[in-house]
């Protein structure tokens, strides 16, 4: 048979094997053989035969129940100073060089081992430090790199929301958690608003994003195109929890509707909105440069009007034709008659006959 008990500091939970004359029910205290040493544990299933997944591994057997010396040395154990600890790690970390930071330390339950806790952002080769640390600690010490979330579990603290941090309260394996997660419950996505103590994302982002990913399916995408009082017009704005939307008419008018007034095709993913972004602003710029054109057009009619009205001489009124009539009429004496001859000048002598 087989059981799932919980033990370490680090509340590592595996199976472990339990012999046939140990009866055992969940939250039962018992005595584990790790492949660390012997520890004590907590049961957190009723021993049975259980379907083991990939990941599950037998982590070793379950000894006995534990005694009142088993758990007075327990305590003891629990109430250690790790300050020693801390200080040598320091040292021998200054003296070889090493980005390492202590985080904890624990004792097994048979004391003959020392387990200490320490991060760092790259993998190091401790060898020769673990060499000197044993030497100036004169115990024997176990070095194991954890990762942040780990290390905030080891150090204990409290989180914004004024409990006690959740990995160490009841979280056992930690879940992936995405900036997907925080994109699409419309949080803040400042590093510092967004992270916990252990500079990751906040273990709390997952919690309502099953939520939120069933109510996204009601609700169209943003960007995707939509039908409103009969008129084609886009979603640029969505309220996932409050199951509304903000459509864009076009025009600039921008109006928040119930999920009920609108009509959209489901089903859209991000692939779709972007093919119908680039085709909306493909067809906002064909519009812009036909206008464009059209006013560039406009004004080389106006600059050839101009230059052919520059270029042509000034307009001259015609001159008026000079009259050919007299003004006034000739004198008698000024128009001869033919059929009278010419008088002689008195004066003058006649012709001879």
């Amino acid at each position: 048979m087989l059981v799932l008990a919980r033990y370490s500091t680090l509340r590592t939970m595996e199976y472990f094997r339990v012999p046939r004359d140990l009866a055992l029910r969940a939250n039962d205290v018992v005595v584990l053989k790790t492949r660390r040493g012997v520890e004590l544990g907590q049961v957190k299933s009723a021993p049975g035969d259980p379907q083991l997944g990939p990941r599950d591994q037998i982590g070793g057997e379950v000894l006995r129940k534990p005694t009142i010396d088993d758990s007075n040395q327990f305590r003891e154990h629990r109430a250690m100073d790790v300050k020693p600890y801390r200080r040598a790690f320091k040292e021998l970390a200054l003296k070889h060089k090493l980005a390492m930071r202590f985080e904890n330390a624990e004792r097994l339950l048979s004391a003959d081992k020392v387990v200490v806790y320490f991060s760092s952002e790259d993998r190091v080769d401790f060898r020769d430090f673990v060499r000197e640390y044993n030497e100036a600690l004169n115990a024997r010490v176990e070095l194991r790199q954890v990762g942040a979330r780990d290390a905030a579990r080891l150090t204990g603290d409290v989180g914004v929301c004024g409990q006690e941090l959740c990995c160490i309260s009841y979280i056992i394996d930690f879940v992936p958690v995405s900036m997907k997660m925080a994109k699409t419950q419309r949080i803040s996505l400042d590093p510092g608003k967004i992270s916990g103590q252990c500079g990751r994302l906040k273990c709390c982002l997952k919690y309502e994003d099953d939520l939120y990913n069933e109510l996204r399916k009601n609700v169209p995408q943003e960007g995707q195109p939509v039908t409103c009082d009969g008129k084609d017009c886009h979603a640029c704005n969505v309220d996932i929890l409050g199951q509304k939307v903000t459509v864009d008419f076009g025009d600039g008018t921008r109006e928040q509707r119930e999920l009920s007034e609108i009509q959209f095709e489901p089903g859209w993913n991000e692939k779709d909105i972007r093919r119908y972004r680039k085709e909306r602003r493909a067809k906002i710029m064909a519009e812009r440069e036909a206008r464009d054109a059209a006013r560039a057009a406009r004004s080389t009619r106006t600059n050839a009007v101009d230059r052919r009205q520059a270029q042509q001489p000034p307009r001259t009124e015609p001159e008026q034709p000079k009259s050919t009539e007299p003004d006034n009429e000739p004198s008698p004496e000024q128009v001869a008659e033919p059929d009278q001859p010419a008088q002689p000048e008195p004066n003058q002598p006649a012709d001879d006959q």
